[in-house]
């Protein structure tokens, strides 16, 4: 077993052919994998790491339209197009990954139709994460959002407890500081979460469920339909 849910859940002997490509990588707090606008050259599948899509404007204005745990890779949809990325992806929490060559993970994706039906899969949940936040990011108020933030963390990372400050997740989420400190303070004072500087856990998820905007139920349901998560998340 990898500890990446989508490596563990292929047919053994295509398992096989993609472990024959991999590398182990640490990733660090802030490393940029792949620059906007450029070629996707390795991708990488978390373990332990949590990335996330950062879509950067001429401003320098930013917002995440994405997370990548341990259910994917990075950088898939220009991987699966040959085309160059249209966001920047960042290892928002450091941790293990494996990492393959983009062409050589390309080569096997064209040779074993199995690996590619569920890159395919797993592209279609990324879009449908994509469309999800933007409406969430447009409609819902910042304690819902965040509420959903830390289930859909939780549940790509396979952990409960997270390591990250309130500003990173503030830009994550593109909500002032000021706001995000009140949600923060929201979620606590329920009950939901604790947090220190650089720190926080979930202590109750089922309310944390509840406070949460519908977005987070739905993309839930769609991970578990196409068997982006394990049944048990």
């Amino acid at each position: 077993m990898t500890g990446n849910y989508f490596l563990d859940a292929l047919k053994p002997e295509t398992a096989d052919a993609v472990r024959a490509i991999l590398q182990p990588v640490d990733l660090a707090d802030g490393d940029v994998l792949i620059h906007q606008e450029a070629e996707v050259a390795i991708v990488h599948f978390p373990t332990s790491a949590q990335l996330s899509n950062i879509t950067v404007l001429p401003s320098g204005d930013h917002l995440e339209t994405a997370v990548i745990g341990k259910e994917g890779l990075s950088g898939l949809a220009p991987f699966m197009a040959s085309a160059p990325c249209a966001w920047r992806v960042v290892s928002t929490v450091g941790g293990s990954a494996w990492a393959a060559p983009a062409e050589d993970l390309r080569a096997l994706s064209d040779r074993l139709p199995d690996l590619r039906v569920r890159l395919l899969a797993l592209t279609h949940f990324y879009q449908a994460q994509a469309n999800q936040l933007a409406l969430c990011n447009t409609y819902h108020r910042a304690p819902s959002r965040l509420a959903r933030w830390l289930l859909m963390t939780s549940d790509l990372t396979g952990v409960s407890e997270l390591r990250m400050t309130q500003e990173q997740i503030a830009n994550a989420l593109g909500v002032q500081r000021t706001a995000m400190v009140e949600a923060f303070g929201a979620l606590k004072a329920e009950g939901l979460i604790k947090h220190t500087r650089a720190r926080m856990a979930i202590l109750d998820r089922a309310g944390l469920r509840r406070r949460a905007c519908g977005c987070y139920a739905q993309l839930h349901r769609m991970a578990l339909s196409l068997g982006i998560l394990p049944g048990n998340r």
